[in-house]
């Protein structure tokens, strides 16, 4: 190393910084995506309130503790939910059908329950207390202090209820929500057998548990439990269905980060080991005429870039490391959390892909090596040697073989690492043939007509020695990159924004009956509610499936089916048309003349184990009904619309026993007053309020959205920073060519314009087909990775094309603006 330094120090250094640039790269923007997806864990369990949340309609079986204590879970919390009927003794109201909720002490594991007075915890509850949701008490017309019958006993409000952390999903309440104590609930004497009750066990892993954890305990509890198809499992990267595609979606763009930062290291690493070994063909040539084998050679200089890659991953660590920090400096909302610890093993993450990086893409421009002739020592024009077949099939083999494994060790799925390596493959081809076409073309241009400067600056191109192809692949790579990213980025980010709609309702009221709809529509009118959708609902439960009844089913573990989708209380509607969310994916909405039809929601139709041409049967409050299945939908569950799994062909079911369901939005300060107008006239009306649901999800989602456009910044710019790298370590063996011209009797600014027309050409083609291949990639991973519909705009090729251009010459120009200031004979004496 101190030898190659001697006379270079200044060259070698700006060698360093260029390699470490592209080495940084892949460790920083590795420990950045850490930090993201940290916070972005710790908002989605927040939401959850648990690393995983294990579900059951029936306790649960004595296993399942010792079954979470050999997998080594860190804490647990118990809640309990049914519905009760609530009373106010000194109130004439009707009693309020409620949700009630009990929680051990450790309630919740992530987040915290907001009430006010603040400090009222469900653990912390006497027996005979309760913590009840503000519609709650207007319902009833009581107060903090008040009492309230539950099961003949009574209770004291102890506090309001203002937040809690698992209320992401509405999915249907049953009413207004209210927490009493474990022994509180015991006291009600409603768990009985018979009684409709959902148990949770919520379970924190360890700390910083990763979505894979969540999963393998998931497993070991289904394999372990006999009663598991009873357990329905959540766990906190699919906490409802509408957030969990916003988090499969940033992590999907999280992975495509970290695959692209790879090409980008090791597009950098590439052209400045290749500028290096040509500023060192001298070098080289004295070791091999001393008698240095070329592979000695080869690993003397291997040796070289793995030190200076390691010195490039030590400052790529301590950009990542502090990354997070400065992020939180910047973005306060982002890590509402915390910045979090030290991202260690990402980290030791970066540092093994950022050398196994440096040392892959060097591999390729180190076969240099094989062709520097000893006979250049004593003549400098010496024909280069053929490097043996076996050095550029090896070399070739090891760099293909390098980027799967390390596009594997990011996605951890074989085909998208296939097709990443097989693409890139394609490009680096492609963008070789387009570099063969200009080189080949500029050699056939016409002369006549062309001024001096362009004339010249196209024959430069054609010229030997002149690296075009590599220069090519690394700017129509490189180009690639940042503007794959960009789109995706900002397509990702408009659809986080839009992820909460504006439109959604606020409030939904439940229960009301057919007699008071009309009522209870004046009402809505009359307090200036908007967007108001409404539909029928009729109670029904499963009595078979595919003709086979139940009881049998849930009897059969070997069918595949959910069990709680067959013990759950099933709600029914009907609508002529599709209803708006709704897509019809499979069969045709009321096609079949000859039956009673059923659409079903997709997802469901899974669980339950059933599809097109399946026969479900209901027990409609003692009316039994078959109604054939003819078509699958798909529900955008984020929506926070009116949504149902099941939907039955309008004229069934009109007369059966049922209420209205009704949803729509209204400002926040006459919130209020709507609730106190229904409960006044129509008691049994439940006014439930989605505001703070909504405002949580929407903050999450903004959160998400801001972690997409730091992080595709951060990249997009070290992106171009590795672009403009590349260029300029092509451009320092320019001095000679430059001294020659200005001897020639050109003028510095004469020759600026050659090396500016040359550079302007390669950016303007390298760009023109990375533009290209950024689309494709772009479309394909919107399409088929995050389920994004549409296609980016073409106008993105021509911008890719000028910006490359002009980014090549600025580069280009400034890394050779040394030569072009001196004098041509200090140059030529070097």
């Amino acid at each position: 190393m101190r030898r190659e330094s001697r006379g270079a120090r200044g060259r070698l250094f700006f060698m360093t910084a260029c390699l470490a640039l592209g080495v940084a790269a892949v460790t920083g923007v590795a420990a950045l995506v850490a930090a993201v997806d940290g916070a972005v864990s710790r908002d989605a369990r927040s939401l959850l309130a648990a690393d995983v949340s294990i579900e059951s309609r029936r306790a649960f079986p004595e296993e399942l503790g010792p079954a979470l204590d050999a997998f080594g879970v860190a804490e647990i919390a118990d809640v309990v939910e049914m519905g009760a009927m609530i009373s106010a003794p000194e109130s004439a109201r009707e009693p309020v059908l409620a949700e009630l909720k009990s929680a051990t002490s450790g309630y919740p594991l992530f987040g915290e329950i907001v009430t006010d007075p603040a400090g009222v915890t469900p653990g912390g509850l006497a027996e005979d207390e309760l913590i009840a949701a503000p519609e709650l008490m207007a319902q009833m017309g009581v107060g903090v202090g008040g009492s309230v019958l539950i099961g003949g006993k009574p209770y004291r409000v102890a506090a309001e209820l203002v937040d809690e952390p698992d209320r992401v999903d509405f999915a249907m309440t049953l009413g207004p929500r209210a927490f009493v104590s474990p022994g509180g609930l015991e006291r009600t004497g409603l768990v009985q057998f018979g009684s409709r009750v959902n148990y949770k066990r919520q379970v924190k892993i360890k700390d910083a548990a990763t979505p894979l954890d969540a999963a393998r305990l998931v497993t070991t509890v289904r394999e372990s439990l006999v009663d598991a198809p009873y357990l329905r499992f959540k766990t906190f990267d699919k906490p409802s269905p509408g957030l969990t595609r916003a988090l499969d979606r940033i992590a999907s763009y999280l992975g495509l980060v970290a695959l692209l930062s790879l090409l980008l290291g090791g597009i950098g690493v590439a052209q400045v080991v290749r500028a290096w070994l040509g500023s060192r063909t001298p070098a080289i040539a004295t070791l091999r005429s001393l008698g240095f084998r070329p592979r000695e050679v080869f690993a003397a200089y291997f040796g070289h870039v793995l030190v200076l890659s390691l010195i490039g991953c030590v400052i790529g660590i301590a950009v990542g490391l502090s990354a997070p920090f400065v992020v939180r400096a910047f973005a306060p909302e982002l890590m509402a959390n915390g910045a979090g610890p030290l991202q260690w093993g990402a980290a030791l993450r970066g540092l093994v892909l950022g050398l196994g990086t440096a040392a892959v893409f060097s591999l390729p421009p180190l076969t240099a090596v094989w062709r520097v002739s000893p006979a250049r020592v004593l003549r400098a024009e010496a024909s280069p040697l053929p490097a043996p077949k076996v050095v550029r099939v090896l070399s070739a083999v090891a760099l293909i073989a390098g980027v799967f494994a390390f596009a594997f060790i990011q996605t951890r799925e074989w085909l998208p690492s296939l097709a990443f390596t097989g693409g890139l493959g394609a490009l680096v081809l492609l963008l070789s043939g387009a570099a063969l076409m200009v080189s080949k073309l500029a050699s056939n241009v016409p002369r006549r007509g062309l001024g001096f400067t362009l004339r010249h600056g196209v024959a430069a191109l054609a010229r030997p020695g002149a690296g075009v192809i590599g220069a090519a692949v690394a700017l129509g790579l490189g180009t690639l990159v940042v503007l794959a990213l960009g789109i995706v980025g900002s397509r990702l980010e408009q659809e986080l924004v839009n992820g909460a709609p504006p439109d959604a309702p606020t409030v939904f009221l439940v229960d009301v009956q057919p007699d008071q709809w009309e009522g209870v529509q004046e009402i809505m009118a009359s307090e200036g509610m908007i967007n108001v959708d409404s539909t029928p609902v009729v109670m029904a439960r499963l009595s078979a499936v595919a003709g086979t009844p139940v009881h049998e089913l849930i009897d059969d573990g070997k069918r595949g089916r959910e069990r709680w989708t067959l013990t759950r209380e099933q709600r029914l509607t009907w609508a002529k048309d599709l209803p708006g969310g709704n897509t019809l994916v499979e069969g045709e909405l009321w096609s079949d003349p000859d039956a009673a039809e059923l659409s079903i929601e997709k997802g469901f139709a899974e669980s339950l184990g059933v599809g097109l041409g399946d026969t479900v049967s209901f027990d409609v409050q003692g009316l039994p009904m078959t109604f054939k299945i003819t078509s699958l939908r798909e529900v955008d569950w984020a929506s926070f619309r009116i949504n149902f799994f099941l939907l039955v062909e309008p004229g069934m079911m009109e007369d059966a026993p049922g209420w209205r369901l009704a949803a729509g939005r209204i400002d926040p300060e006459r919130e209020g007053a709507l609730q106190a107008a229904v409960v006044q006239r129509y008691p049994n009306v439940s006014v439930l309020r989605i505001r703070p649901l909504l405002e949580k999800v929407a903050s999450t989602l903004g959160r998400i959205a801001l972690a997409v456009r730091l992080l595709g910044g951060f990249t997009v710019l070290v992106g171009i920073a590795i672009l403009a790298g590349a260029v300029a370590a092509t451009s320092l063996k320019r001095g000679g060519e430059a001294a020659l011209l200005k001897s020639m009797g050109m003028t510095r600014r004469g020759v600026a314009s050659l090396f500016a027309v040359e550079y302007g050409l390669l950016g303007l083609v390298s760009g023109a087909f990375g533009g290209l291949g950024a689309l494709l990639l772009s479309w394909a991973f919107l399409r088929f990775g995050l389920q994004l519909p549409g296609l980016p705009s073409l106008t993105a090729i021509p911008i890719a094309a000028v910006g490359t251009a002009a980014l090549a010459v600025t580069a280009g120009l400034a890394a050779s603006s040394k030569p072009l200031r001196a004098s041509p004979i200090e140059t030529l004496r070097g």
